[in-house]
């Protein structure tokens, strides 16, 4: 059966110009840009009237109840001054809001969306799930040596929304001496336990194939809610080094999100800091051998010494921004299967992009109206989530970004402050600071 699903987050793959353009129209004609009295509004009063079913954190495990923060929802430092940057004015006509009207969501907003009337969680909630699963897509070779370290991926997810990270068995696509693509999925035995047909498309001058992300996620849709997958999750979200498109005319798609069934789709291939791509061809891109920001032909022209190979290493400063950008894709469509909708307020993880350019400049934070809406949903610790999520990017072996850690470190401080200046204790009661653990269930 076709899936409840909702597409989110897919980033249009087209070629915007550096510079900003004169008479460009800022935002969309329908877009009304929020001032700071819809961004109070927004945030919500203090305390929040609205009511938490207790169903939100019933299944949760003990050494995750230990750390749950309920009254950190009601206190105002921990949300004021998250980000101060606000939404930025685009700067060509392909950024995100120069093309679609977004109407925002406020705090109040979200928890409407996820509780009916009576006060108690709407199945899209998904409440009754708590593990948070991550499934590789490989083809025949397995998971890249220079891709993403999976393990990196799942500890930061596990500290960033408070909630366990499973990575499952890998599930591999191949393609037919015929030219039909197929994915297999596996139990955690290693054997075979659903094989079906996807769509792709193929190149046979260079080789390459792309998979078609909307027949991968009706067969990962089937995996999990036909008790495939047997064990209770949030969600089950297949990462992949694959390419991917979403339709005929895409040059690529980053990835789709089917918010019902809690299953979604994201591809790592095209943010790659070393890739340079045609704005008009699908199978032409090839690697230079420094990284960069723009990931597009230079005024649509291929350039001369481009490699069709994927670098065996990336040095340090590419891996590490590499690791960055996939790290941002896979918390932001996470924040969509919790229910949130794009940030208009702040430049922030949640605020839509448009094209990579737009993508690769957003932050790896939330906003302090976003932030509040995750604390409503799974009831952490703000600071103790803080503390995780420093622990981890500091670590070099993990991923060693410390401007990100740095970021933290400051707003640790500045709740600090708020505090004291609001007369409050600068630090929250010692709760248990347990390390940050991934169970993989690939070994």
């Amino acid at each position: 059966p076709t899936p409840n699903w909702t597409p989110l987050g897919r980033i249009t793959p087209t070629m915007p110009k550096r510079k900003r353009e004169v008479d460009l129209p800022s935002f969309h004609r329908d877009f009304e840009e929020p001032t700071d009295d819809d961004r109070v509004a927004a945030l919500g009063p203090f305390p929040l009237p609205e009511h938490r079913p207790d169903a939100l954190w019933q299944n949760i495990s003990s050494d995750h109840q230990t750390t749950l923060a309920l009254e950190d929802l009601n206190e105002r430092a921990l949300y004021h001054n998250t980000i101060k940057t606000k939404i930025p004015t685009p700067y060509n006509d392909l950024d995100w809001l120069a093309q679609v009207p977004e109407e925002g969501q406020s705090v109040s907003d979200y928890v409407t969306f996820l509780t009916s009337r009576s006060g108690r969680c709407r199945p899209i909630a998904n409440a009754s799930g708590t593990t948070i699963c991550l499934l590789p897509i490989v083809d025949s070779v397995g998971w890249p040596d220079n891709a993403p370290r999976l393990e990196s991926l799942a500890v930061f997810t596990q500290a960033f929304y408070q909630r366990p990270v499973k990575i499952l068995n890998p599930a591999t696509v191949t393609r037919s001496t015929q030219g039909k693509f197929s994915i297999e999925f596996r139990k955690d035995d290693g054997q075979g336990i659903w094989n079906g047909s996807i769509k792709g498309r193929y190149d046979s001058k260079t080789g390459r194939s792309q998979y078609r992300a909307h027949s991968v996620l009706e067969q990962l849709s089937s995996y999990r809610s036909n008790g495939m997958y047997k064990e209770e999750n949030f969600c089950i979200m297949g990462v992949t080094m694959e390419d991917l498109f979403g339709d005929t005319t895409d040059l690529f798609c980053a990835g789709y999100a089917y918010g019902g069934s809690k299953v979604a789709l994201f591809s790592f291939h095209r943010y790659h800091p070393h890739i340079r791509m045609s704005p008009t061809t699908w199978w032409d891109y090839g690697y230079q051998t420094k990284p960069g920001s723009y990931s597009y032909f230079d005024d649509g022209k291929r350039p001369s010494k481009l490699s069709l190979q994927l670098p065996a290493k990336l040095a340090s400063a590419g891996a590490k921004e590499y690791l960055r950008r996939s790290c941002k894709l896979l918390l932001h469509e996470l924040g969509h299967l919790y229910g949130m909708d794009h940030c208009i307020h702040y430049k922030c993880l949640m605020m839509g992009t448009g094209h990579l350019v737009e993508d690769f400049s957003a932050p790896m934070h939330l906003c302090g109206i976003c932030l509040r809406k995750m604390q409503w949903r799974l009831g952490f610790s703000v600071t103790h989530r803080y503390q995780e999520m420093a622990k981890v990017l500091k670590d070099k072996e993990l991923m060693g970004l410390d401007a990100e850690a740095g970021w933290i470190r400051r707003r640790i401080g500045a709740i600090g402050k708020q505090r004291e200046k609001e007369g409050r204790a600068a630090t929250s009661p010692q709760r248990k600071q347990d390390g940050v653990g991934v169970i993989d269930l690939t070994t």
